[in-house]
């Protein structure tokens, strides 16, 4: 059992100054507050350090948004860096997908306290204490966009410290909802020996081994309906031969979706009253993106947007509590069972398969048009990923109420 103590934070995937580039419709005191938010993560992810007297941080990849880092950004870094070395706090940094080295630096020279993996071989840096190392950190740095090849087997432990700690920024190799990177195994991790996987690259915190700990702490501050919730780090301890480990949030602004039923003879009058008092069921004292999905709501989308608009008009950017409605969406209650309805020779079944086998790319070349024309493209933006998704559902719903409406009216 060993006889010393660590504490230490483990985060990942900042994304300092993500530009959230398809937001551009948003009024500009919102838009300017989005872009501040994994500023203000960050600040909270230092005062967490600061506040918590650990021994070091550990950011595992994707410090920056692109490959090319504006000088806020790597200044505010830098900024950051120095108020934990005034403390004697050391920072580990690996590079991931997005931050990768060969991407355009400026040469903004980081204080002594940190310390960046340089190179795609892995290597290890000593962290020492009271004059003894106490920890070795292992780690390595995507030099390219891509790390498609396993790089676990060559976090060796070596001799000569209490601890062992490796940094990998990648995914589990079966993963299929990210682009899987430096892919590795539970068993490959466990085979190594080390005593704790600090991982990157996912936006969602989990933990996927407790022997040893692996855990995912996600990215710092979400950036859309996708990331939502709490995000944050985690602060980590061993003591009397356990580890212990607790999420801290970090966030500036929560994503958060919510769904309001019952709403099929909802008049247009009442929508107001609806839409404020899903307002004020997610507002927890600081500030909220919220989608909004109304089940059974059948009346005009023009009037629901409208008053989207009205409500959204009382916000205070200033205060901490605002709530702004970033997106309502509108859901039937399905009177049919879609899995049958596809399997069936009908027109219904054939239009359902046809939808099923879009894919994103077919959708942007059918939308690009659209989203070229000189002066349309003023008033709307690009779809891409989960957007795409909703409107594919959407539309399928659309579709299927309508048809089945005729079919039973004996009209198809």
């Amino acid at each position: 059992m060993m006889e010393s103590s660590i504490r230490f934070i483990h985060s990942a995937d900042l994304h300092i100054d993500s530009l959230f580039k398809t937001k551009g419709y948003f009024p500009g005191e919102l838009l300017e507050r989005l872009r501040q938010s994994t500023f203000e993560a960050f600040d909270r992810l230092i005062h967490a350090c600061i506040e918590n007297k650990v021994d070091f941080l550990l950011i595992a990849g994707d410090l920056y948004n692109e490959d090319i880092r504006s000088i806020k950004a790597q200044v505010h870094l830098r900024r950051g860096f120095e108020r934990l070395q005034e403390m004697d706090i050391h920072v580990y940094i690996s590079y991931g997908n997005h931050d990768y080295i060969e991407g355009k630096t400026l040469p903004i020279t980081m204080p002594d306290n940190v310390h960046i993996f340089q190179s795609q071989n892995v290597t290890h840096h000593p962290f020492e204490k009271n004059g003894e190392v106490l920890a070795h950190i292992y780690g390595f740095s995507y030099e390219t966009r891509e790390v498609r090849d396993r790089k676990v087997p060559f976090f060796t432990k070596g001799e000569g410290a209490d601890y062992h700690i490796g940094m990998l920024h990648g995914s589990l190799d079966t993963n299929t909802d990210h682009d899987v990177y430096a892919p590795f195994s539970l068993q490959e991790l466990r085979s190594q020996e080390l005593d704790y996987w600090a991982l990157g690259h996912i936006h969602k915190r989990s933990v996927l081994s407790t022997d040893p700990p692996a855990l995912y702490p996600g990215n710092i501050q979400g950036r859309s309906r996708k990331e939502s919730g709490e995000k944050g780090c985690y602060l980590v301890e061993h003591i009397s031969g356990e580890w212990n480990y607790h999420f801290v949030p970090l966030q500036s602004i929560t994503y958060v979706s919510t769904t309001v039923g019952d709403l099929e003879n909802t008049p247009s009058e009442e929508l107001e009253r609806v839409l404020e008092k899903a307002k004020e069921e997610v507002a927890g004292g600081s500030p909220v993106m919220l989608t909004i999905t109304l089940v059974g709501y059948a009346g005009s989308i023009e009037d629901l947007q409208e008053w989207v608009e009205v409500v959204n008009e009382n916000e205070d950017f200033d205060s901490d509590d605002w709530v702004w409605i970033e997106e309502i969406k509108t859901e039937a209650r399905a009177t049919w069972d879609e899995e049958e309805l596809m399997g069936g020779s009908h027109f219904t079944g054939e239009l359902l398969r046809t939808i099923s086998e879009l894919n994103e790319e077919e959708i942007e070349e059918w939308l690009s048009p659209l989203f070229n024309h000189r002066k349309v493209s003023k008033y709307i933006h690009p779809i891409k990923g989960e957007e795409t998704a909703d409107v594919i559902e959407q539309t399928k719903t659309l579709l299927l109420e309508r048809m089945i409406t005729h079919e039973r009216r004996g009209t198809i």
